[in-house]
């Protein structure tokens, strides 16, 4: 039995990534913006304690649309699965669409079971496979990374800018075998032109420049990326919608610029990428009044005026911000989330959200202090 294959437009029949320092939050944000209908398995090797109970599948699940599980030993590879290898081993691949998973070696095994699990897939994939090197420290994955490379398949790696720990990244650019070095957010909108559109890579731009993270100061530190997305995140999940962004506060310029957003396209980013505190959007009043500011209907706001025909693109009709301010009482930020149709916000959702808006205010002041935002 062969990998069922829902078109014929691609002929990679395989998705491989490896992670480890920083994996999890780097895996859930490439797979939340996958299609159900993803033509390829795709097999995820996170470096994981094989001492503590784990629930990384179940939590990646949370994240996507496509069907995640731990895999087990000997199993046929199913199109838009996602396959999580569990603590303490890797996965072979072979021919006919299996997977062995094996026992890593206690020395330096996490270092071989990357390599011979890339080495699995060159073999029994060739020019039909995609690897990601993806956030982690070591030299993990280098040596298989070469023999992807020399049986044509496609080589892509995070860039530093977006990974945690860059240890893994390293190693396989220093290679020379790698095809892509990219943001993670244009990890998934490659893969869907590479596996679900068919589109050779030759002919696929990528940008250089994540839109997850907007700053137009110095780079923000990865790690206080991934902490602020994943403030964002459960923000959106109290507040029921799938649109918003976290600012932070410019104290120099006394602007606002955009650190983290789901859900916004270019026309909204272009506009809010920077916003002084003397404009009249949601997120500027509320750094003026040091409170948060609800925008239960933007068409009748008389301030929100000049927004309108941005909200209506973007696809909103309200908003609130509510500002991240340190222990001093000093505006660090501000968390903003934005909904569909005109919205009431309970006084326990906002609640919620203000907890939400205290840690990550503790975590900005963290990396303030180490002199690593």
């Amino acid at each position: 039995m062969h990998i069922q294959q829902p078109n014929n437009k691609s002929k990679i029949a395989i998705v491989a990534l490896a992670a480890s320092a920083g994996g999890v939050t780097a895996i859930s944000k490439v797979l939340s913006e996958l299609p159900a209908d993803f033509p390829a398995p795709i097999l995820c090797l996170q470096h994981l304690s094989p001492s503590e109970t784990n629930v990384l599948a179940q939590v990646l699940q949370l994240k996507t649309d496509l069907t995640v599980r731990w895999a087990y030993h000997g199993e046929q590879l199913m199109a838009g699965v996602v396959y999580v290898c569990p603590p303490g081993h890797y996965f072979v691949v072979h021919a006919n669409d299996t997977i062995s998973l094996t026992p890593q070696a206690t020395k330096q095994g996490w270092l071989h079971a990357v390599n011979h699990f890339f080495e699995s897939v060159a073999a029994s994939y060739a020019d039909r496979a995609v690897v990601i090197v993806m956030t982690g420290t070591g030299t993990g994955g280098a040596e298989g990374v070469r023999a992807v490379s020399q049986q044509h398949g496609v080589v892509l790696v995070e860039d530093k800018a977006s990974a945690v720990a860059y240890g893994m990244p390293e190693a396989a650019i220093a290679t020379g075998c790698v095809d892509r070095v990219l943001p993670r957010k244009a990890i998934a909108p490659l893969l869907v032109s590479l596996v679900c559109e068919g589109h050779p890579l030759s002919q696929v731009q990528t940008s250089n420049t994540t839109t997850s993270s907007l700053s137009t100061r110095a780079a923000i530190s990865p790690m206080l990326l991934d902490a602020l997305e994943n403030v964002l995140d459960r923000a959106l999940v109290i507040h029921r919608t799938d649109m918003g962004n976290i600012q932070l506060f410019d104290i120099q310029t006394s602007s606002l610029f955009i650190a983290t957003q789901c859900g916004f396209r270019s026309d909204f980013l272009n506009h809010f990428r920077t916003v002084g505190i003397n404009d009249n959007s949601a997120c500027a009043r509320a750094i003026r009044a040091g409170e948060s500011v609800i925008i239960e209907d933007v068409e009748v706001d008389p301030l929100y005026m000049p927004y309108r025909a941005i909200a209506a693109a973007a696809g909103y009709r309200a908003v609130q911000s509510t500002p991240l301010t340190s222990r001093r009482g000093m505006i660090l930020g501000l968390l903003s989330t934005h909904f569909c149709q005109p919205r009431q916000l309970l006084p326990w959702e906002m609640n919620l959200l203000k907890i939400h808006a205290r840690h990550a205010a503790n975590l900005i002041e963290v990396f303030q202090t180490d002199n690593v935002l």
